[in-house]
């Protein structure tokens, strides 16, 4: 039996990946819902302002796209993303790197370049789907923890409490807008200083702030005009605000994921932060080949 403690994106993949691999799971989950619920869900290639590629990014969103496509093809939007210039010196930083990058574009022109590869995932379908896979595996839902060693994929949640109280993390919030902006028909994620997703019938996902100091505050007002006068530098339309949601990114090590082991306490895996989506399922795989050397081979469902 393997005890996994949090079910959001991460421990929602590695439980999934530990029943392929023949083993008997319980999740401790609290069923309030983390920032998996909240995330916009976007995957870009090449995020950042200095134009540099995720590393291994083809690798991880190869394996994820496998994984997410097994829960239903539906989960995954796939979209070109348009990285608008921000400035003739953003334009000559990309220009220097743009050999680098020549897996990724699709076109560049006076507005900027677009990246293929992209797109978005409904984490909260995606939550749906895997929780309705495990418990049809077999797994179990328990409210507290009952295994010595389990491991822990509490996210933000996890940090803020110090749960491995060596782990120095800087955990951010962010706030993100669903607004309506009828006939507007973009149909690009629009990715500058923050990004803009299309989820259809005229409705886009827009974000993100980011608020280091007061993580457990919720949505604000502030967040919700940072977010408005962002949206702004995209388009002058007309808009509807119809949702504002917030939630805590799980930042360590400069956004690198972290495997820990301390003795006594179990396992923790958390810092995917925003590129959770790309890293998560193939973190998983590699968690599961490594620490369970003599699972049996993957089951068919």
């Amino acid at each position: 039996m393997v005890e996994v403690i949090g079910f959001g994106l991460t421990g929602a993949c590695l439980a999934l990946e530990l029943q392929k691999a023949g083993h008997r799971v319980t999740v401790v989950d609290d069923g309030v819902g983390g920032s998996t619920l909240v995330a916009a869900g976007l995957v870009n290639p090449v995020a950042g302002r200095n134009f540099q590629p995720s590393p291994e990014v083809n690798e991880a969103w190869k394996v994820a796209e496998e994984f997410y496509r097994d829960l239903g093809e539906d989960l995954f939007t796939p979209l070109p993303i348009l990285r608008l210039w921000r400035d003739e010196k953003d334009r000559a930083k990309f220009d220097k790197k743009r050999d680098l990058l020549e897996g990724w574009i699709e076109k560049v022109d006076e507005k900027g370049v677009t990246w293929r590869g992209g797109g978005w995932l409904n984490c909260p379908l995606f939550l749906e789907r895997a929780r309705a896979r495990f418990l049809e595996n077999g797994g179990e839902f328990i409210e507290r923890s009952m295994a010595v060693g389990p491991i822990y994929c509490t996210g933000a949640a996890g940090l803020l409490r110090g749960e491995f109280a060596d782990v120095i993390h800087r955990s951010a919030k962010g706030e993100i807008l669903t607004m309506r902006v009828p006939g507007w028909n973009e149909s690009r994620i629009l990715n500058r200083n923050g990004w803009v997703i299309p989820i259809g019938e005229d409705c886009y996902r827009v974000g993100a702030t980011y608020e280091w100091d007061e993580l457990e505050s919720g949505p604000t007002d502030e967040g919700r005009a940072k977010v408005c006068r962002l949206f702004e530098t995209f388009t002058d339309r007309e808009y509807e605000v119809l949702d504002h949601v917030a939630g805590i990114r799980p930042i360590i090590n400069r956004s690198e994921p972290v495997v820990l082991h301390q003795a006594g306490l179990g396992w923790m895996i958390n810092g995917l932060g925003s590129k959770g989506v790309i890293y998560a399922p193939r973190l998983a795989e590699q968690f599961v080949t490594h620490q369970y050397p003599h699972s049996r081979g993957r089951d068919a469902h």
